[in-house]
């Protein structure tokens, strides 16, 4: 029996590394254009789906109100930005306890006035993730990624015969859809 050698065992360790990293990038730009597919479909219903759109349309009126009367009066100035800050505050307030619940992370919802426009490119952000989400939940090869890798790493670090190392290491592999190229010479046993 032939043993792995320290240096064949630091380049399939890295060679695995390597090679699970080039799968991981692919499989995550996969599933961010599946996600941007399926948030592209939903956003237009998005705010009805998460329970704002009341809301939204309340955040529109109120800032289209603001807008048409800022060169008025400025008592009617006062009075109606202090409407769409409240409607804002309401709203912030209502879409921060759901993105808490709905795991929006990494969406930073603004405090005080905000503009429509900056509600709605939150609100894609949002749907965007609970895409992402999605996605990842039901795509096969993710979910499978980091189990078969360890799986690799086992086999690398069993001590067993180079020849069935990098076999095992194929299978393996294959199942994470990895094309491992060994040329076949490299497994030949020096002849006798």
């Amino acid at each position: 029996m032939k043993p792995i050698r320290k240096d064949e065992l630091e380049f399939w360790n890295n060679f695995t590394t390597d090679e699970f990293y080039e799968k991981q990038r692919s499989v995550d730009t996969e599933i961010s254009q599946e996600a941007q597919s399926i948030s592209e479909k939903k956003k237009t219903n998005f705010a009805k789906e998460c329970g704002l759109h009341k809301e939204l349309v309340n955040v529109y009126k109120h800032y289209n109100a603001y807008n048409d009367f800022v060169n008025n009066k400025s008592i009617t100035e006062k009075k109606l930005k202090n409407a769409w800050e409240n409607a804002s505050s309401l709203f912030n307030s209502k879409a921060i306890r759901l993105g808490k619940a709905r795991g929006w992370h990494d969406i930073y919802w603004d405090k005080g006035s905000i503009s429509p426009d900056s509600i709605e490119q939150k609100l894609n952000e949002a749907c965007f993730e609970e895409a992402k989400g999605y996605v990842r939940k039901n795509h096969k090869v993710y979910n499978s990624l980091d189990k078969i890798k360890k799986k690799c790493k086992m086999i690398i670090h069993t001590g067993a015969h180079i020849n069935s190392v990098v076999s095992s290491l194929k299978k393996e592999m294959s199942k994470a859809e990895i094309t491992l190229e060994v040329p076949q010479t490299l497994l030949e046993l020096p002849s006798k």
